[in-house]
């Protein structure tokens, strides 16, 4: 059906005529044509099910609830099969597992009746929702419909359903999936081109405006200070500030996510072109005000793009690919920095140049943008479920698109119904333990009031022609419901509280101590703006090259696991770096090859752990309703985060007496953020986006228990104590009591529900 809110499209994306077929040019229809009969009910396949004794039989009576009506009967006054599902328990991940063919057909027919225009991808459907209950039954020959559908798809088609699936790697997907992924990394190099080209030119800046901010200059005032802080920190704190308040309206009721990033690239390239040409500080700040609103909504839409579209056996890998395109940015903008500084010019050109060169990058995705499809999980949100099966076909690759498609629609529709059902139970339970506080009398009034309400919705819901809405459609809410919920329900709370804490834990290891302040770090212990030039141009390769291992680790070792990773290390490196600076701020040009190479150092351990994590984490764990309002929080906190470091280290630095003291500080909070990380951010790896439910269902404690309790002695047994025993400095257990070899079980299996 569709919505009242749909997005009008950017650009016409290609459409499929004459239905979907596979590859072979075998109708899709024709695959279970002979298994498959019309009754006044809906589609229903024969097989070896006898209905009649599934009806008296308790066992077959609980598989048969069906997780896809987002009403049961009696609420919408029509027909259905069968009885509005209740959430599956935590650890059954797949709902459609195990059920019958009669039961998934059912399944799909029930799906059908949401628009009228899936009703001719009915077969195709059905196809979908067997690969996504059990592929190696589907594909197996076995039954009836196995037997069918293996003789009518080609045998290329066969072999890369069965294995070819999970072998395909990027450059096995669709042009239509790699499209998408290009204009995310366009997005994500404009916001590290930008961080850069503001990081050179501070100094023409600072020069031109007379803005003194060495400790060791005799013209540095406590004004000119903050000033420098709040000409770096504005863009972030404006961006974090009005994040949440742009992403959900542009994205959801107006533009989608493609529609968004165009929008933010025109007002991108307005704001550099003010910022290149300004004559004051107030209208810089001004310019770089709407340049923090830009890199928001980029940062707010891009990667959850690249997380609806991606497979889920690439999704982190693919995630790891906007903050790759960040460090890459910022090696592009320091190369050009250096570039600027051979322009014989003026420095009061020069800096302006630098600021002028974010323009190539953002012009270029002005008009890519155009040319890439829309999330269908956003179609989906919308009610567009025909244009949702379409653009999965077009980010799916060949032979098997179609199936594929199919498959990925129905999943993701059960999986979000039975989200909104938990999420929908969650709210009721705790509006009853509210009641429970008030009086009797009280009680049955509002009892009376909820029935008659009850009563009328029913009545006027038994009066409606127009076909029912899935429970997760835009329609049903809006933005500041959206918001309320992302903090009350409590799986949203929890996917919230992760993807904040990850988020924060980036600015809490300095990192941007490094990237933004390195121009006048190195100047405060270097007078050569070329020779730092050099040295942020290695920074910033560094950066970019040392992400690269995030690309393949991020899904081999778990996104939790990597950004656990980083801390230690940057710790150690972070306290090194800091005590390359001497202890009173005074000029040493002898420290800039130590503190060059530890900065470097701390780059590379970041870059692939805590650089790449936080974002990819953030893009995955919110439900698709609140996807939006949740991301773009995320968003704000590291925005501030990041705001607040630009803001105060100036005057940190120099109220405590030097960069060494200020840079030991943050050395300190990277131990802070690893224990926040181990605690609040659970692993996501070899999960669907729906999947995650079965993650973030469960209570926070819980999770802090099971890391406490089960990681924690895992992790001791099998690395301390090996350790320990090669030192021998601990006894070595028999093999009868040498646990250490057994594997980790995950969160959600060893989570038992009361």
């Amino acid at each position: 059906m569709a919505s009242s809110s749909e997005n009008p499209p950017l650009g016409d994306e290609p459409k499929i005529d004459g239905g979907l077929k596979a590859e072979n040019e075998v109708e899709v229809e024709d695959v279970i044509q002979e298994t498959t009969v019309q009754t006044e009910n809906g589609l229903q396949v024969k097989d070896d099910v006898d209905d009649s004794k599934t009806e008296d039989d308790p066992d077959k009576q609980g598989d048969r609830i069906s997780p896809v009506s987002s009403r049961s009967s009696s609420e919408s006054g029509k027909p259905s099969h069968a009885e509005k599902p209740s959430a599956p328990p935590l650890d059954t991940i797949n709902p459609l597992t195990g059920l019958s063919d009669t039961e998934l057909a059912r399944k799909v027919d029930e799906f059908t009746k949401f628009d009228e225009g899936l009703k001719k991808h009915t077969e195709l459907l059905n196809c979908g929702a067997h690969l996504a209950g059990d592929k190696e039954s589907a594909l197996g020959g076995e039954t009836d419909f196995s037997s069918r559908f293996v003789k009518a798809i080609s045998p290329k088609q066969l072999k890369y359903l069965k294995e070819g699936e999970k072998k395909a790697k990027l450059w096995g997907q669709s042009k239509y999936l790699k499209g998408s992924l290009l204009i995310a990394c366009l997005a994500g190099i404009i916001q590290g081109w930008t961080q850069s080209a503001m990081n050179g030119a501070s100094i023409g800046i600072n020069d031109e405006f007379n803005i003194h901010t060495e400790p060791k200059n005799t013209q540095t005032t406590t004004a000119n200070v903050w000033l420098f802080g709040v000409l770096n920190a504005v863009p972030f704190l404006a961006g974090g500030v009005l994040a949440p308040l742009i992403a959900d309206p542009l994205q959801d009721h107006l533009l989608g996510r493609r529609g968004a990033i165009l929008l933010a690239c025109i007002f991108s390239i307005a704001a550099t072109i003010g910022q290149a040409f300004s004559k004051s500080t107030s209208q810089l700040i001004g310019c770089r005000v709407v340049t923090g609103v830009t890199l928001a909504a980029k940062a707010s839409s891009a990667p959850l793009l690249i997380a609806e579209v991606s497979p889920d056996h690439l999704r982190g890998n693919l995630l790891s690919l906007w903050q790759l395109s960040d460090a890459f940015g910022i090696f592009l903008g320091f190369s050009s920095n250096l570039a600027t500084l051979s322009i014989y010019a003026p420095d009061t050109t020069q800096w302006r140049i630098q600021i002028a060169t974010i323009l190539i990058p953002t012009i270029v995705l002005t008009f890519l943008v155009y040319f890439v499809p829309e999330s269908p999980r956003v179609h989906m949100k919308h009610g567009r479920l025909p244009k949702a099966l379409e653009t999965f076909t077009f980010i799916r690759p060949s032979p098997v698109s179609e199936f594929l498609a199919a498959r990925d629609l129905i999943y993701a529709h059960v999986q979000l119904e039975i989200e909104c059902e938990s999420n929908l139970k969650n709210e009721t339970e705790t509006n009853t333990n509210q009641s429970k506080g008030k009086g009797k009398l009280e009680q049955e009034v509002a009892e009376t009031e909820g029935a008659i309400k009850e009563a009328i919705g029913h009545d006027i819901e038994l009066q409606r022609q127009e076909p029912e809405m899935p429970a997760y459609d835009i329609s049903r809410t809006d933005f500041f419901r959206r918001l309320y919920q992302t903090f009350k329900d409590g799986r949203s709370r929890r996917a919230l509280l992760c993807a904040s804490t990850a988020m924060i834990s980036q600015q809490l290891t300095g990192i941007n101590t490094i990237a933004f302040m390195s121009t006048l770090l190195l100047s405060s212990i270097n007078d050569s703006p070329r020779s730092g030039a050099w040295l942020n141009w290695g920074i910033g390769l560094c950066n970019f090259l040392f992400g690269l291992p995030a690309f393949w680790l991020l899904d081999r070792v778990g996104r939790s696991t990597m950004l656990l990773l980083g801390f230690i290390p940057m710790f150690i490196l972070m306290l090194v770096l800091a005590f390359s600076f001497k202890a009173q701020a005074t000029g040493d040009p002898s420290n800039i090859p130590l503190a060059g190479v530890f900065g470097i150092f701390f780059v590379i351990v970041y870059s692939p752990t805590v650089g790449t994590s936080p974002f990819a984490i953030s893009a995955e764990v919110f439900p698709l309703v609140v996807r939006e309002v949740g991301h773009s929080l995320s968003v704000a906190v590291n925005f501030i985060g990041l705001g607040l470091v630009l803001l105060f280290f100036p005057s940190l630095s120099s109220a405590m007496g030097g960069y060494r003291q200020s840079l030991s500080l943050f050395a300190a909070l990277n131990i802070l953020a690893f224990g926040l990380c181990y605690l609040f951010v659970p692993e996501t790896k070899d999960m669907t986006l729906e999947e995650l439910r079965t993650i973030f269902d469960i209570p926070t404690a819980r999770h802090i228990e099971y890391r406490l309790t089960v990681v924690t002695p895992w992790l001791v047994k099998k690395y301390l104590r090996s350790w320990a025993v090669k030192l021998h400095l601990w006894p070595k257990p028999s093999a009868k009591d040498d646990d250490s070899k057994e594997g980790l079980i995950t969160f959600p299996r060893w989570h038992k529900p009361t």
